[in-house]
């Protein structure tokens, strides 16, 4: 049996470092984009991240890239 996958969804999330808690640990907040086209190449979407992250007030420390697929079978029966 081989698996194929059809891509249906993609997501952005950027990771900000917004302080630190009580016990001095680091308080990360995300914003998360979705609808990003599934095959849209990751030096393009880092691009965007840059200038989206360039907007905000916090401190950019991290990017996620989530592409979601579907796997079926590819109906070959091996």
């Amino acid at each position: 049996m081989a698996i194929v996958t059809n891509p249906y969804d993609s997501r952005l999330t950027l990771h900000f470092y917004v302080g630190d808690d009580e016990e001095g640990n680091p308080i990360i907040r995300r914003k998360t984009f979705a609808g990003l086209k599934h095959d849209a190449a990751n030096e393009d979407v880092y691009a965007v991240a840059q200038a989206l992250a360039s907007l905000q007030t916090y401190d950019w420390v991290e990017t996620e890239r989530t592409d979601r697929v579907i796997l079926m079978d590819d109906g070959t029966g091996s």
